[in-house]
Parts: structure tokens; sequence; C-alpha cells
């Protein structure tokens, strides 16, 4: 059944040199069963700037990132695996690489926390790694 959630993302960025840590709560559905869910959400990136996002977790182990709107992604993030990812921006369009090290998914009927360690790449070049934290809470009444 959908339902209207809380959802917090922790999202920490690095290049090597500097780190980068946004944090984003809002609403979201969440639905599916603990092994396979889907949380969607609008993310609002600047006032003109703003797309919905669906995220698809398979078998607790892979997790496909789709975002359309203003920014234009299709990530899929897998442990051990990489994936060629379409990322467009209003900047310009990039082909990345997708490698994680680490999907963790700790889903229950009332609640997610989900975790991904991984790396983008332009041309095989390791340019950020990436830990983000999918929390999906109570139900909003």
């Amino acid at each position: 059944m959908n339902e209207e959630r809380l959802l917090k993302i922790i999202d920490i960025s690095s290049d090597g040199v500097d780190t980068d840590k946004v944090e984003m709560e809002t609403t979201c559905i969440y639905y599916g069963t603990p092994d396979n869910y889907t949380v969607e959400f609008d993310e609002i990136f600047a006032e003109d700037m703003k797309s919905h996002t669906v995220l698809r977790v398979k078998d607790g182990e892979c997790a496909h990132l789709l975002r359309r709107g203003s920014i234009n992604t299709e990530l899929i993030i897998e442990k051990g695996k990489r994936h060629n990812c379409a990322y467009a921006t209003p900047y310009g369009e990039l082909m990345v690489g997708i490698t994680a090290q680490e999907i963790s998914s700790d889903a229950k009927e009332d609640s997610l926390k989900l975790k991904m360690n991984y790396t983008i790449d332009f041309y095989g070049e390791v340019n950020q790694t990436k830990e983000m934290t999918v929390t999906v809470g109570k139900k909003i009444s």
C-alpha cells in the first residue's frame, strides 16, 4: 500500500581533497516488500530546479535511482559491479561509471534504512566517493 512517510537522506561526497555533506528531509511514498521496495519523492535543488526521484531496491542488494525533471539521472548501484550511467543537468550530459563497495538494506514494513557506498568515475578515472544513507520513518497521518 502506498503510504506517505518521512524521508531523510544524508549524502557525503569526497573528491579526495574536499568533503561535502548534504542532508535533506522531505516526505515520500514507500511501498513494496522488505527485499524489493520503492521510495518516491520530489527534490528541489533550487527555486527553478526540481526533479521527481524514484529509488527502487531489488533483493536488498541493487539500487536503481531514476530522477526526472531539471536533473535527469539513471544510476544503478550494485555491489562489486560497475555500471555506465547517464547523468544530465541543465548544463550538459555525462556518462559516468558507478561502482558500489557496499549496499546494505534494513527494511521493515514500517521503516527503512538503506546505506550505499560507491564511487563515481569519468572515463575510468575515479572522481568522487559517495556515502548515502536513506532513512524512511513513520507514516504521516
